[in-house]
């Protein structure tokens, strides 16, 4: 029986990642990641926790989780923690996928996570004692070729299946803040704030408050029709079948919050998803 976890925000794979290792379902290393997103959410941050061993409690993997995490930047983490040595990224559904690309991740004195490539010189810095680096491969592409994996942690976002451009679903978010604050930004002509382009962040006044504004780029063309959306579902469970793929834990991930997968279909896409794959696994639905 596979574990099958629906989260609601896409940071909450790398707590179940976790627990996954402590129950058993999943081993410790090793394992390959096949990320089925419309984004790579390949980002790397700067984490205060020790990265080089796994959490010592489900409590301080919680926090770690819920306190450093964004939903753009918890898969490297898991790298770093050599908990994947292969990460898949099925980004659309017609082109082949890329062959294995090896790459370094690394952890340097600010905690900082880095991605590199591979390189002859690399050798040297993978056999020094304690070495803060990990070595893994990276391919990513669409449902067009046949994938042979090791053990695998099946990851979804619903959001696959709704757009074809990465940046376009997302509408304007606002965060209130002070006037003090917004005349920091908007009298300096060299804020931190003010370098970043403004799709990006922005300070507005409405009705008297205060607000940074996150806008997302506007939409260039409309959520696909229902026909559609089901077609890519039955195009990746063909794909699934197709190449046998068999998974140690299963997360599928709504994305509602953050507004990636629209309000109108993250329900039905969720049912449908769930229904097809029950044709594919046994699973356990986990709360």
């Amino acid at each position: 029986m596979i574990p099958l976890y629906i989260i609601e925000e896409h940071h909450e794979a790398f707590y179940l990642w976790n627990q996954a290792t402590e129950a058993g379902f999943l081993p410790p290393f090793g394992n390959t990641l096949l990320h089925v997103d419309h984004h790579p959410d390949f980002e790397c941050g700067v984490y205060g926790a020790n990265l080089d061993v796994l959490f010592a409690s489900l409590a301080e993997m919680q926090l770690f989780t819920y306190g450093i995490l964004g939903i753009g930047d918890f898969i490297c983490p898991a790298v770093y923690q050599g908990i994947f040595n292969e990460v898949v990224f099925i980004q659309n559904f017609k082109t082949i996928l890329t062959k294995p690309e090896e790459k370094l991740i690394t952890l340097d004195s600010n905690r900082l996570l880095k991605v590199k490539d591979f390189t002859p010189f690399s050798r040297l810095i993978l056999t020094k004692p304690n070495a803060d680096h990990r070595l893994f491969t990276y391919r990513q592409g669409g449902l067009g070729d046949f994938f042979t994996p090791q053990s695998l942690a099946l990851d979804i976002d619903l959001d696959y299946f709704c757009w074809d451009d990465s940046l376009s679903s997302v509408d304007a978010k606002l965060l209130e803040i002070t006037e003090q604050a917004y005349r920091n930004v908007t009298e300096n002509p060299y804020h931190p704030f003010r370098l970043l382009p403004k799709v990006c962040l922005r300070p507005v006044k409405e009705d008297g408050r205060f607000y940074l504004s996150y806008l997302g780029l506007p939409k260039p063309e409309p959520l696909p029709e229902k026909e559609l959306i089901q077609e890519r579902i039955d195009l990746f469970i063909n794909w699934l079948n197709r190449n046998k793929i068999t998974a140690c834990l299963i997360s599928l991930c709504r994305s509602r919050y953050s507004g990636y997968t629209p309000e109108a279909v993250w329900k039905e896409i969720e049912e449908s998803l769930l229904k097809r794959l029950a044709e594919l696994y046994d699973y356990a639905l986990q709360t």
